[in-house]
């Protein structure tokens, strides 16, 4: 129960990093939202490494393998973020000047990204090894 608090915890920063640089890249210099959202969650999922092995999951596995397991569950989540996002950013409304219909689709597709990609973390990228 401990670690998917701290899982959460570590989330929220994870996420406020991605829709930061969601929301600058696309609403304050107009980049492609796609592209936006991709490198939210690449700056969003290095962080999500870095404090899972080391705070939440406190993993001894081997960097390299323990990566590329990190790596596939981050595509594989993101593709499920992209699909809601894709699916969502032309249905929605937009919310004002500040927050557009893409950017809300944005949100939504964040937590479809978190409720697929922590139990991948769990009990796939940071499972004791042998």
């Amino acid at each position: 129960m401990w670690n998917f608090i701290k899982y959460n915890l570590i989330g929220v920063v994870n996420t406020l990093i991605t829709l930061m640089v969601v929301w600058v890249l696309y609403e304050l210099l107009h980049w492609n939202l796609e592209l936006s959202n991709f490198l939210g969650f690449v700056a969003g999922g290095v962080n999500s490494y870095i404090m899972n092995r080391r705070l939440n999951f406190k993993s001894h596995n081997k960097k390299r393998s323990e990566v590329m397991r990190f790596v596939i569950v981050f595509l594989c989540a993101y593709l499920v973020n992209l699909f809601v996002l894709e699916s969502l950013k032309d249905a929605l409304p937009s919310a004002g000047d500040f927050l557009s219909a893409g950017y809300l689709a944005n949100i939504l597709a964040n937590i479809a990204y978190v409720v697929v990609s922590f139990a991948l973390y769990r009990y796939f990228v940071f499972r004791k090894r042998n």
